[in-house]
This record gives structure tokens, sequence and C-alpha cells, in this order.
């Protein structure tokens, strides 16, 4: 089987497109994080970005607008060709934009000066070849800094579906390298450490960051309860249990998110990532 091949056909399918029509909303619910990831990455006039897993190019662009140039690499052919439309909508002429497997693409090497990665490094066959591989693309001293989820039990946003699924079947253990890619498969700190030094990062720090997120950029409560339930974690929690209690979960999310909703801004829910830096 070709390299993340599972991981191409679902973001270049189904998975892809809820992520080009909420887009705008994606980018205001994680706005903690890319605050956070700018923050610690700092870019600088002189520096030239990579930004691997760009999806829809809110934080190359943002990297961009920081520094002489930044490249937004993904394997989603959708979210990147978002990415080029936005590019072209803001006249942002110096950054552009890559469909390529940041595991086996055949970068220039010692190109980069900076790494950084909102929640698109977890998603790897095999983790260390990647890393390996993007860390080739960087300059001798060179910076990473992304943000990657941490277990889902620190996830409130996620977890109001998965104590509510957790009534009715046992909840599937999440996260750990050794459990293939997905979205937790960064969310423990020795793994991160040992991963990014098998691939020859160094001086690597984990920060925790603990923001509360607004639910799908705001709005109604109608339309938070329904852009959370069909985010694709959401969806496979639901796929765990039988129709009938879908439903009540439906309706315990429903009256939870409620119970969280602020009148004229949205619901706030807690989130957990790690905020991960090294130098190569």
């Amino acid at each position: 089987m070709p390299a993340n091949e599972q991981q191409a056909e679902a973001w270049n399918g189904p998975e892809s497109l809820h992520f080009v029509e909420h887009a705008d909303r994606y980018d205001l619910q994680l706005e903690p994080f890319t605050q956070a990831l700018l923050a610690r990455a700092l870019p600088q006039a002189h520096e030239v970005v990579l930004d691997v897993g760009c999806g829809s190019g809110a934080t190359t662009l943002a990297a961009a607008a920081k520094a002489e140039r930044a490249t937004g690499l993904d394997l989603s052919r959708p979210l990147v060709e978002l990415a080029m439309r936005r590019a072209r909508a803001a006249a942002v002429g110096n950054a552009d934009f890559v469909i390529a497997d940041a595991q086996t693409h055949d970068f220039t090497a010692e190109t980069f000066d900076l790494l950084i990665s909102q929640f698109g490094l977890m998603f790897f066959d095999d983790p260390v070849l990647a890393l390996t591989n993007i860390r080739g693309a960087m300059r001798p001293g060179g910076r990473a800094v992304f943000v990657s989820w941490q277990e889902l039990p620190a996830n409130e946003w996620l977890m109001l579906i998965g104590e509510a699924v957790g009534r009715y079947v046992e909840l599937p253990e999440f996260g750990g390298q050794a459990r293939g890619p997905g979205m937790f498969s960064l969310c423990n700190v020795d793994e991160i450490v040992t991963l990014l030094c098998a691939a020859g990062f160094e001086q690597v720090e984990c920060e925790s960051w603990t923001p509360k997120i607004l639910i799908g950029g705001g709005g109604s409560l109608d339309g938070s309860i329904k852009f959370l339930l069909h985010t694709g974690m959401a969806r496979g929690l639901l796929s765990l249990v039988d129709p009938t209690a879908q439903a009540e979960v439906v309706r315990t999310v429903s009256a939870d998110l409620g119970a969280r909703y602020e009148e004229g801004v949205g619901t706030r829910v807690g989130a957990a990532a790690w905020v991960v830096a090294a130098r190569t």
C-alpha cells in the first residue's frame, strides 16, 4: 500500500468537503491555537516558512504576512485549491501551495528556516520517516513549531459527545503512535519527544495550551450543535452506537451545549493541545 493511502483517500473525499464548506468557521474555532502557534513561532521577515498540513491556508497566509515567503503543503487537493483561492483573493504574493504528502515529497534540501503546523502532523503512516523527510528540507539551525491535540479526555468539546456515547458502549482507546495515524496520535509528550529526536530534531519543548474554543466559530445554538455533530471525530463517536442511542446522545449533547451558549457570542467549550517547539 502506498504511504498514507488511507489518509489521502479520506482528505480528498467526503472528509475534506466539510472542511472546505466550513473553512471560515473552522478558522474561527481554531483561532486560539493559531494565535498560540504564531506567538511561539514568531516568523521573521528574512525567513522562509514551511506549513505542513496547511489545509485551507489560514496559517500559511498568517505566516506569509510576517515572513519573506511561506509555502503551504497538504495532500488534500480540495483544501489546497481553496487555500490558493484565498491567497489570490487577498492578493498575497509571497505564499504558494503544494499538493503533496510530506512523508514522501521530494523537498529541496535546506530550503526552509521555520516549520509550522496546526494539527497537521498527526496523520503519517511512518511519523519518523515523515519528520525526517521534513527535517531534511530545513536549514541547519532551523526552528519547528506545531500544535497537536492532547488526549480525548482533556478535550471537553469532544468529551461532551464521548461521555454521552460512553453511557451505551465502552469508548475505544485513542492516542499513541502504536495505534497509527489519527487525531490523537501526537497526544503523548514522551512520544512526541521520542519521535522528533529520532528524526534528528533537538531541544524539544512541549507546552500545554488549554483555551476555550468557540464551536463552529460562533453563531446560533442550533448552528453550533449541527457543526459539532458533523465533525469527523463526532461522527466517529456516534457511529459506535445504534440509531436509537444516537438520538439520545444528540439530545444530551444539545442540552450540554445549550447550557454553555452565550447569546450573541456562541458556545464556548474547553479544548487542549500541545504547543511543541524544536530545532534542527
